[in-house]
């Protein structure tokens, strides 16, 4: 059945909406790893056991952290890139180290670097990242759609720009990730890549394509979705989360302030299994209903 179909092509033509998507992530670490990436990246790497088990460590000692390999063009390279990047609603950030080979990555204190300091030797970047899910042996979508994309915005858009591992959402390919805020992107084309990189580094979101921002939970993504189309702010520092409350199994409220004058944007959304069904990656055997997000109210306070 997988080499009948891509479930990216079967989203899109399903008309899936994507935002309340993004894969939830407030520590995100970026390992260069140059050679090719088994369908599951750490395990099937070729790092020794006991760094395996130092990285795994740090994954569940660090809150809502995530791994992921990273690479660029074939070639010789001095050193290898490791990224620390803080993904959250004001002042995210992203630190570097470059290592002589992986086993460093033992000697990184990375829980350090992650909170902001910068005693383990890294440098904080002034330039934003952009990743692309490129993992084919994870899903064939990633590799058809993502590669593409990643080399859009290598040659066209001069930005700084990386494959990745797995992110989450396969269906959703090509994925682009914009850091350090953690901007979620999904079915992102070769023309609407570079766009999208544009308007990241003049701070201001693109809706037609989001999936939403890593640093908030799904129904909050939706929030932020619906409250953005409601009032046309696309710029990134324009609302501020407030908080949400539950009012029902998948019902909730969700209430933004913006910066700029105060006022409090409130969207009720609830979230439904779609009519439609589509395959949600391409090895899955059968058709199945995905969660959708749907705005019931929205008001000022």
């Amino acid at each position: 059945m997988s080499q009948l179909f891509y479930c990216s092509e079967l989203s899109r033509h399903a008309a899936e909406k994507s935002y309340g998507t993004a894969s939830i992530g407030l520590v995100w670490l970026l390992i260069e790893y140059p050679p090719a990436w088994g369908p599951h990246a750490l395990k099937d790497s070729s790092f020794s056991p006991r760094l395996k088990e130092h990285l795994n460590r740090i994954l569940k000692t660090i809150p809502r952290s995530r791994l992921l390999f990273i690479k660029q063009e074939p070639g010789k390279k001095e050193r290898l890139k490791f990224f620390v990047v803080r993904s959250r609603e004001i002042e995210p950030f992203i630190v570097k180290f470059e290592l002589d080979h992986h086993e460093q990555l033992l000697e990184v204190d990375i829980a350090a670097a992650a909170s902001g300091n910068l005693s383990a030797g890294g440098v904080l970047l002034d330039q934003p990242l952009f990743l692309v899910c490129t993992h084919g042996k994870r899903d064939k979508c990633c590799a058809k759609f993502g590669y593409a994309v990643y080399k859009s915005l290598r040659e066209g858009s001069g930005a700084d720009a990386w494959q990745s591992s797995h992110v989450g959402g396969d269906r959703f390919a090509a994925n682009l990730i914009c850091f350090p805020h953690g901007l979620f992107y999904a079915h992102v084309t070769e023309g609407g890549g570079p766009a999208i990189v544009e308007e990241y580094r003049r701070g201001r979101l693109v809706l037609s394509e989001y999936r939403g921002r890593a640093c908030y939970s799904f129904p909050v993504q939706a929030a932020e979705f619906f409250i953005r189309k409601e009032t046309n702010l696309n710029g990134l520092d324009q609302l501020r989360y407030l908080g949400q409350e539950r009012i029902e199994e998948n019902t909730w409220r969700v209430r933004f302030v913006t910066k700029a004058g105060g006022v409090v944007h409130q969207a009720q959304v609830a979230s439904r299994l779609s009519e439609f069904q589509t395959q949600i990656t391409c090895h899955s055997s059968e058709a199945k209903s995905v969660t959708q997000f749907h705005l019931e109210d929205y008001q000022t306070l």
